[in-house]
């Protein structure tokens, strides 16, 4: 059946919605009509594209080949070739008498598995990346000097390139600098004396690299000198005359380098790119590994030394506070730090890891710091508290919680102090806690503060003896109290694993005030009445004790006013006198890890009312005179009669 010319469509007839990318060539391969597809393809200008050579879109289409194709004339031609971008495609070429030539363009699929295995592309990826996997180690092993030649010479290797080298990138001047770079066979000697190692350019001066710098993408360039403008700069003139792949070296989410790559027979594809572009990444990091090794060991050492001190500043910080509130209940001074020493033993002995301990210690030193909000004269009753007044008491682990709340802590504190009067059957306050719920450090804290309470004198009445201590922890073992940390806890105290009485730190200390050299007698006299204390230590600017003025001193200075106005104006003047003007030079000091016997001794040896009692760093913490000293000389000795 004859076909009727009606059912003939002719390319030009085709609509753009089929997306056929076609376009007519003339003889000399010049574009003389194209269809959307086409020119949507190309992403270029009409005008860039109409009436010029085919070979502005595949560098590949050299005179070489289009000799070839007039050779083959008559015959349906077929080839792959790479564009500009290095995006494989595959070309279709028609001869048509009288009408030149029409070309068929259609993308190739790489995705897909057969033609993945059949792809020499692909191939020879594949074979890139164990190959830089190899060459790695020769980076790795290079000198700091000699490492980016060494990689110079692998990023050529990897792509087949006859050139190549190596820029850094400075973020903060925007500049790029040759950091290597191989010999360029073809340069003149102008031009090769002028890039040496360590030229410097600006991003923004070489037009080439606007593109991997700004986008951090690499750039493909496979058309040749003659087919491209290049930049003004020597550098970009030389280095890049012909094809060329840049790949940006990342690290950590910023631009530090290119890699270039220049000069090879194939055009370079996408998949040159990844390959170089894995191997710029591994290759960064193989340079900063050493780097970082030796900074992370400086660091490391920083930071162990940060944590020590900061360690060391927040026991002293802690300690500070507990002594803030023994100020304020000076029957209970001594009490959160022996209960703190407790439980650290307590800890320690059911095995508990040098982390936790360090919390327990920290948590039980502030266990009663919610006490702070308790009226002093409930704190110092010396008789029975009414019902009204120990309903108050109750409130003193919410507001130690409430005081910390915005304190971050490695380890739970607020759960240690809001915890530590729950018992296991739940009668506990102040939320009537049960067995699994409460902390274990609670549980530990919460033996610990009753022991110490027990045999630790109060305003009205004295220590209770460590009998009576166990008989109490003995009735609520199982029921009020862990069972095992009862038994441990007695087991220290019994074996005398713990000095709970002879210790002058263990001691009810008086309060004491510390003041500058250039307080003056006014003000130092207001402090000591607000601390109702009856000395104040002298600090210098090292906070080191250099001087003392004690109640009656102070008092010798605040005359009764006289009667002439000469008395009334010296009186006047006194108030005004520096400390450092009339303290005591010597200060009679005795640690707190003495004994009571050594407390005596050196009161009697200096003749002195009292002693100021110093911690290890020789920081103040409270006075004790005679009673005070006798009163732990007889609690020891109770202590030796029952054990």
């Amino acid at each position: 059946m004859p076909t009727s010319q009606s059912l003939i469509v002719g390319m030009k007839d085709l609509p753009d919605s089929l997306n056929l990318s076609w376009a007519q060539l003339d003889e000399q391969f010049r574009v003389l009509r194209m269809s959307q597809a086409f020119y949507r393809r190309c992403k270029r200008s009409a005008a860039q594209i109409i009436n010029q050579p085919i070979s502005q879109l595949f560098s590949a289409f050299n005179a070489e080949l289009c000799a070839d194709i007039v050779r083959r004339r008559g015959q349906e031609l077929g080839f792959q070739l790479q564009d500009h971008r290095g995006i494989r495609v595959h070309l279709a070429l028609h001869s048509l008498p009288e009408m030149g030539w029409y070309l068929i363009l259609s993308d190739i699929n790489f995705e897909d598995p057969q033609m993945k295995e059949l792809h020499s592309d692909y191939r020879r990826a594949i074979q890139a990346s164990d190959a830089w996997l190899q060459h790695i180690e020769d980076v790795i092993k290079s000198s700091q000097e000699e490492v980016f030649k060494v990689a110079v010479a692998k990023a050529m290797s990897l792509t087949g390139s006859r050139y190549g080298f190596i820029l850094l990138h400075n973020e903060k001047s925007k500049t790029l600098t040759l950091a290597a770079r191989s010999d360029y066979p073809n340069a003149e000697a102008d031009q090769a004396d002028f890039i040496k190692d360590n030229t410097q350019v600006s991003e923004l001066e070489s037009r080439v690299w606007l593109e991997c710098v700004r986008d951090y993408k690499p750039i493909i360039q496979n058309q040749t000198d003659s087919q491209r403008r290049l930049g003004d700069l020597p550098l970009d003139k030389l280095l890049l005359a012909g094809r060329y792949l840049a790949v940006p070296i990342l690290f950590r989410s910023r631009l530090v380098g290119i890699v270039c790559v220049v000069d090879r027979n194939e055009p370079y594809s996408r998949n040159d790119a990844r390959s170089l572009l894995t191997f710029a990444s591994i290759l960064w990091h193989s340079i900063e590994l050493p780097r970082t090794l030796r900074a992370v060991s400086r660091q490391s050492k920083i930071i162990k030394s940060q944590k020590e001190q900061l360690s060391q500043s927040l026991t002293q910080l802690i300690s500070a506070i507990s002594e803030a509130l023994e100020l304020k209940d000076a029957y209970t001074a001594g009490h959160q730090k022996s209960v703190a020493q407790l439980s650290y033993l307590i800890g320690e002995k059911l095995g508990l890891d040098p982390q936790r301990l360090e919390g327990l210690k920290i948590g039980a030193l502030v266990h009663d710091i919610g006490k702070l909000a308790i009226p002093s004269q409930i704190l110092t009753k010396p008789s029975k508290l009414s019902k009204e007044e120990y309903a108050l008491i109750q409130t003193h682990p919410l507001h130690g919680a409430e005081i910390i709340e915005d304190v971050e802590f490695p380890w739970p504190i607020k759960e240690m102090i809001l915890q530590h009067h729950e018992r296991l059957d739940g009668s506990g306050y102040p939320e009537g806690l049960k067995d699994k719920a409460i902390l274990y450090e609670a549980k530990i804290i919460a033996v610990a503060d009753v022991a110490d309470s027990i045999l630790s004198h109060r305003p009205y009445r004295p220590s209770l003896g460590l009998e009576k201590m166990t008989e109490v922890l003995r009735a609520g073992k199982g029921t009020l109290f862990d069972p095992e940390i009862v038994e441990t806890c007695l087991a220290i105290l019994i074996n005398r694993e713990l000095s709970i009485s002879d210790h002058i730190g263990a001691a009810p200390l008086e309060p004491l005030v510390t003041i500058s050299l250039d307080h003056e007698l006014a003000d130092v006299k207001r402090l000591l009445t607000a601390a109702r204390a009856k000395v104040a230590v002298v600090l210098d600017e090292q906070h080191k004790i250099i001087g003392v003025i004690t109640h009656q001193l102070l008092e010798h200075w605040f005359s009764p006013l006289l009667g002439t106005a000469a008395e009334r104006e010296q009186d006047r003047a006194s108030l005004h006198k520096k400390a450092h003007q009339i303290m005591q030079h010597s200060v009679p000091i005795i640690s707190e890890v003495a004994t009571s016997e050594d407390a005596l001794l050196q009161l009697n040896l200096l003749d002195s009312e009292y002693l100021v009692v110093v911690n290890k760093a020789q920081q103040p913490l409270g006075i004790i005179g005679w009673r005070a000293i006798a009163m732990t000389r007889n609690a020891f000795r109770e202590v030796e009669r029952l054990i």
